[in-house]
């Protein structure tokens, strides 16, 4: 009977510290702003990204919309963001060095926290500038290692419009994990972003 006891004591603590922890989490996603985004990307993986020529006739692109992501603010300016694109390699380009004789298929999956600097501002702005880093997966099938993780570094920024709308722009350097540096891609996109307010109805914070 007294082991009963310990063990429904037990449950009892770990069900009031779950419950607690639950309001806790429950009340921080009812003050989380929240902002969607749907945009037009631009893939440049010649082999010869960082040679920073503007060699338009070699970047990989699919029609608007082909990169969701969905990003969540913490506090002073620290969010987490994650994103999916898609894009179809088209053949005759070049692609790590090597002409591309057939079309291929990109996909990109990543997972990224980001530094706003808006919240250095001494009032709200319509810019907001930020730094992102990260990590991600990719899958090339035009090139050997064709799924790889990949190290992201990038900066972008965001121009809040019109209530809650606004235009993001972002260019991220994606190091990939196996195939070595004609492995590595630039990863450039363009696109519509709308920012929720929180479920508690306050304001939305500043991110």
């Amino acid at each position: 009977m007294k082991a009963l006891k310990s063990i429904s004591l037990s449950l009892l603590t770990l069900g009031a510290v779950y419950t607690a922890s639950a309001q806790t989490f429950a009340q921080r996603i009812k003050n989380t702003t929240l902002v969607f985004g749907l945009s037009e990307h631009i893939v440049i993986d010649n082999g010869k990204e960082y040679q920073f020529k503007f060699d338009t006739k070699n970047w990989q692109l699919t029609p608007f919309p082909s990169m969701i992501s969905a990003e969540a603010y913490l506090k002073k300016g620290w969010s987490l963001q994650t994103a999916f694109a898609y894009t179809g390699y088209k053949a005759n380009k070049v692609v790590d060095n090597k002409l591309q004789l057939k079309d291929n298929t990109f996909f990109s999956a990543d997972f990224n926290i980001r530094y706003h600097f808006e919240t250095l501002f001494l009032h709200p702005s319509f810019f907001d500038p930020f730094l992102t880093t990260g990590y991600g997966f990719t899958y090339r099938s035009a090139v050997v290692n064709k799924s790889t993780g990949t190290t992201n570094l990038g900066l972008g920024m965001n121009f809040w419009i019109y209530k809650g709308f606004g235009l993001s722009l972002q260019s991220v350097g994606k190091f990939a994990l196996k195939g070595g540096a004609k492995s590595n891609y630039l990863h450039h996109s363009i696109g519509v972003v709308y920012k929720l307010k929180p479920l508690s109805g306050k304001p939305a914070l500043k991110p």
